[in-house]
């Protein structure tokens, strides 16, 4: 995946360039209906920041959704929710690491921004090597679990209302960002993702 110098968010309209990517994937039009009403799902996939790799301000990460494509992120929720992961960094240009977290909207948030859910409880590497994320969603405790390569590393009560809205998908979201050219990486640069995976716990 292609981010370009100073890149952000879809909707930022200075941005020198463009960069990232997203679409929503649907479990029922797949033929996974079985999936959209399950009350526990667990994403797996992997990614991999190269060692030339800016994390720059923040920025977004595949995860999982629910309710209608376009009210799980910034702007009106309605009645949706998504649990995208997100970097943040605020040591500059040319980190090498930065905070992990899940970003968080839900249906209790009304308009505007999502929450930070779990920040710090991991850290993101530009290492040059592939990294297997896995968040589980519980629909009916609002409980997010996030492990690292295996390892847990967050289980917190980080999302709420969601028991009656079932899976929709996969939230493949990536950018820089927040909404401006500042959360850009200061260079071009590009991550991989790989072996996305879906289950029941």
């Amino acid at each position: 995946m292609f981010y370009g110098q100073g890149s952000s968010a879809p909707s930022c309209e200075d941005c020198p360039s463009e960069g990232g990517g997203q679409f929503y994937s649907d479990f029922t039009a797949a033929g996974r209906g079985d999936l959209a009403e399950a009350r526990s799902l667990q994403l797996t996939y992997q990614v991999r920041f190269p060692a030339d790799w800016d994390f720059g301000k923040g920025g977004k990460l595949p995860g999982l959704y629910g309710g209608k494509p376009g009210e799980a992120g910034g702007g009106n929720h309605g009645q949706a929710w998504s649990t995208r992961f997100m970097w943040r960094n605020d040591a500059g240009s040319g980190a090498r690491r930065a905070d992990g977290e899940v970003y968080v909207y839900d249906p209790s948030m009304g308009d505007g921004y999502g929450e930070d859910v779990g920040r710090g409880a991991w850290q993101w590497q530009a290492d040059d090597q592939w990294h297997t994320v896995q968040q589980t969603v519980d629909r009916d405790s609002g409980r997010i679990l996030v492990s690292i390569d295996g390892q847990q590393v967050l289980d917190e009560q980080g999302i709420q209302q969601i028991s009656d809205i079932p899976f929709s998908g996969i939230f493949f979201s990536t950018f820089f960002g927040g909404h401006a050219t500042e959360w850009g990486p200061s260079h071009d640069v590009h991550a991989q993702f790989r072996d996305f995976q879906v289950s029941t716990p």
